[in-house]
């Protein structure tokens, strides 16, 4: 077996497993005691901690290195006033 770092898109994807089944079994397990059907409540986790984990998976983590808040001064250096509303 190789020693090798996981690439940024295989840690989003098992970082996505494990936080949506995490929170979709706690979710099932609090229907499966409100609605005293353990079976129903944990299979109805199951599905929702599925989908939480392929939409973390899919999400766009774009970060911005480096970027800077627009600049509120125009380019002579003065301050620019938003047109006043009509």
């Amino acid at each position: 077996m190789a020693d090798r770092e996981p690439s940024p898109q295989e840690m989003r994807t098992r970082l996505g497993l494990g936080a949506g089944l995490a929170i979709g079994m706690g979710i099932g397990v609090a229907l499966g005691v409100s609605l005293d059907n353990w079976i129903l409540g944990i299979s109805i986790g199951v599905i929702i901690g599925l989908s939480l984990s392929v939409a973390i998976g899919q999400a766009p983590w774009r970060r911005r290195r480096g970027a800077m808040p627009e600049d509120p001064t125009g380019d002579d250096g003065t301050e620019q006033e938003d047109p006043a509303p009509r």
